[in-house]
């Protein structure tokens, strides 16, 4: 089972631990025992995993203490004293345990942020995450400096604070899965609050944006929905703050409302912060008009799960159900009484006649989950 820990931000122990084994449950004992049940393996995961099994979505986990059951342990068995009937007082015949379930599971983890710093490669995102908040993110004068999101708390005022992320650069083809954008383009989907940040040393800081909003709605054009204020960044620069006039009209041309910022000099922080505060009230307006579904959850139907389907193996027949493939499991087949009762749930089921209608005779091996019989017949 899979449980949120608040104070997880990434799925890196489990990269490391990746096999988890439930401990088997005790067994019974005399005068109608019942064997005692084994505890539940709780794994935690941060806020924001994404489950899937076999390549299809089985849920999300995105509020602390929120469980989702994985993989689910078996029913235990029962004694021989569960099968008495008035004609059979003395029967030998017991049930084995269910076996539990086995999955691989794929998890994947979508960064859950108030606000996230959009824009191309070396723009200075993590030098103004570093500026807005006490986070330490590595900082560098060439591409990808950020290759996994950097999280800081920004404070917005005297009373509220906000999770703010830098996230990867975006280059063309990002939505392709060129750089490291498909990285980043997976916690975008999580943030409410989106910061266009332009750099205002780039050849051409309009063409630059352009091409990175065009990967934003490639990807999913709902992005460009959200609140997102826009910053030009490196004002301290003399050229930069010379150009700054002419990038602003250019900007405000395609919609926006460019603030002037500088990392180093602190310069627009103020206005920017302000900026970010408007904004995030305007994501929890759009959030009240239009609620967003918290976890989901999939049922799937499964036409096996009471049925069954008989196949012709290359060496032999094989029973799919999960009814039938659960009693094969749990049938001591070295007991006469046993192996009786499976022959009559065979035959009760009408799986012992689509056997022989497929071809099934005497040393015909038939696979029924994880058992492996050899068909006999008495005629």
């Amino acid at each position: 089972m899979l449980v949120v820990d608040a104070g997880m931000t990434t799925l890196g122990d489990l990269r490391h631990h990746r096999h988890h084994r439930a401990r088997p449950g005790g067994r019974g004992a005399g005068r109608k025992a019942h064997g005692k049940n084994a505890a539940d393996v709780l794994l935690p995961v941060p806020p924001g995993t994404v489950v899937r099994i076999d390549e299809a979505l089985l849920g999300e986990l995105l509020a602390p203490g929120e469980r989702l059951v994985v993989a689910r342990g078996g029913r235990g068995g029962r004694g021989n004293v569960h099968f008495v009937s008035s004609t059979h007082q003395a029967p030998t015949h017991a049930q084995k345990g269910e076996p539990g379930e086995s999955h691989w599971v794929e998890l994947e983890l979508k960064l859950i942020a108030d606000i996230g710093l959009v824009g191309a490669p070396n723009v200075g995102k993590s030098s103004l995450l570093a500026a807005l908040t006490a986070a330490t993110p590595e900082v560098g004068n060439y591409h990808f400096t950020t290759t996994s999101p950097n999280l800081g708390v920004i404070e917005l005022d005297d009373e509220r604070r906000a999770v703010i992320a830098d996230l990867p650069g975006l280059i063309e083809g990002a939505s392709e899965g060129r750089g490291l954008g498909h990285e980043f383009l997976r916690h975008a989907d999580r943030t409410r609050v989106l910061v266009a940040v332009v750099d205002g040393a780039a050849a051409d800081p309009v063409a630059e944006w352009q091409a990175v909003e065009a990967e934003l709605r490639e990807h999913d054009p709902s992005l460009m929905d959200r609140p997102m204020p826009m910053v030009v960044t490196k004002q301290d620069l003399p050229d930069v703050h010379a150009a700054w006039t002419a990038t602003r009209r250019a900007l405000r041309a395609t919609g926006a409302q460019p603030i002037a910022v500088s990392a180093h000099a602190g310069t627009g922080l103020r206005e920017l912060r302000a900026a970010l505060a408007d904004a995030l009230d305007e994501a929890d307006r759009r959030s009240a008009a239009a609620p967003v579904p918290g976890a989901v959850r999939l049922h799937r139907f499964d036409p096996l799960d009471a049925g069954w389907q008989v196949i012709a193996e290359a060496d032999g027949l094989r029973v799919r159900g999960r009814r039938i493939e659960t009693t094969a499991a749990r049938t001591n087949f070295e007991n006469d009484e046993s192996r009786d009762r499976f022959q009559r749930t065979l035959e009760r089921m009408g799986i012992d006649a689509e056997l022989r209608r497929l071809g099934a005779r005497s040393g015909t091996m038939v696979r029924i989950g994880s058992v492996e019989l050899e068909w006999g017949d008495e005629d």
